[in-house]
């Protein structure tokens, strides 16, 4: 590092898995000063950073669940992972006052595409900007990373694209909550039950939906329309995952697609897919060998020459402190964390991070 050049004066805004990832990584990082960390459970607050994730030494910085206090810092950059899941969704209002009072705002929560937000939330974010001459930019693995940044770039190799698709698996039998499994994901109940009413479906399908836009922008094509399908399936014994016992007949598989059309033909498409088990031979799915990994993300390129991206991660050595974080989440923080040079390197107002040699439909 530039001895001379000032550490960017941080705070982390949430301290769930997402923020207490992205926190661990920045302390004792001499190139960011630690200036502040927002929690919104009262037992963290006056608790010193340091101890929130797992960090040996001390930082002397201690958590607020104020607001007020965090503007009053007047931080380079906050960085901003609260979840979506609170009764009161306040996201919004609090990233335009941060964005408001001169901080830019790198955020894991979904705003991805903003005009697919609405325009409500796309004037809100770019006058809070302009109001600061702050920078705001979306971070995330998926919406924000896999399809608009690592799959549009991989067709840099290709003369021709008819068709991209993007598979996500997710093994959730380790959620250990019965009620986030069954009445939040669906999961555990009768097939006809739950069609497309899974209460976090509707958090998907905007995630999704600015994926697919992104990606369009990227290509500069205009889309038809998005539209969703869901399909569920079943096996015929019970079984026995962290949150207790699924019964024989109940859902243990859910598949999400939404497929985006140009022309009336498909062209951009994600596959999000949830299992308690791999058992599933209607799914084409079979229990693994030893050893052997699932993919977390498959991409296919249907075009001249076509290809095929298989993303597998491994997560073996767990930093101490972050024990329950999974690999999902780690690489979300990341995200967030390496676009901090970048973002305050941009103009003020909406950070889109390039996509370099992507194909022009």
């Amino acid at each position: 590092m530039d001895s001379t050049r000032t550490p960017v004066r941080l705070v982390v805004w949430a301290t769930g898995a997402v923020g207490r990832a992205a926190l661990h990584e920045i302390i004792g990082d001499s190139r960011y000063e630690l200036v502040g960390v927002r929690v919104y459970s009262a037992d963290k607050v006056g608790v010193d950073a340091a101890d929130l994730c797992g960090r040996s030494d001390p930082t002397g910085v201690t958590a607020t669940d104020s607001t007020d206090t965090i503007v009053d810092l007047g931080a380079d950059v906050i960085l901003h992972a609260a979840s979506k899941a609170h009764p009161h969704d306040s996201n919004l209002d609090d990233i335009c006052r941060l964005l408001s009072s001169g901080s830019d705002v790198i955020t894991t929560t979904s705003y991805a595409h903003l005009e697919t937000c609405g325009p409500q939330t796309r004037s809100a974010i770019l006058e809070a900007c302009a109001a600061g001459h702050s920078r705001f930019h979306a971070a995330g693995e998926n919406p924000g990373f896999m399809f608009e940044r690592l799959v549009a770039t991989a067709t840099g190799l290709v003369s021709t694209v008819d068709r991209i698709e993007l598979f996500e698996a997710t093994d959730v039998s380790g959620v250990s909550s019965l009620p986030m499994l069954t009445d939040l994901m669906g999961m555990g109940r009768p097939p006809e039950e739950v069609e497309a009413d899974a209460p976090v479906l509707a958090t998907l399908d905007l995630a999704y939906r600015q994926a697919l836009a992104a990606t369009a922008d990227v290509f500069r094509v205009d889309l038809d329309e998005i539209t969703l399908s869901v399909e569920n399936t079943t096996i015929d014994r019970d079984l026995t995952v962290s949150a207790g016992v699924i019964r024989a007949g109940t859902v243990v598989g859910r598949r999400f697609s939404w497929t985006a059309s140009r022309g009336g033909s498909p062209l951009l498409a994600i596959h999000e897919e949830w299992v308690l088990t791999r058992d599933l031979p209607q799914w084409g799915l079979r229990p693994l060998a030893v050893g052997e990994k699932a993919p977390l993300i498959r991409a296919v390129i249907h075009g001249v020459p076509s290809i095929e991206l298989q993303l597998d991660v491994g997560y073996d050595d767990v930093p101490p402190g972050l024990a329950g974080t999974l690999p999902g989440h780690l690489m979300i923080a990341m995200t967030a964390v390496r676009a901090i040079d970048d973002v305050r390197a941009s103009e003020p107002g909406v950070v889109v991070a390039p996509v370099f040699g992507a194909i022009k439909l």
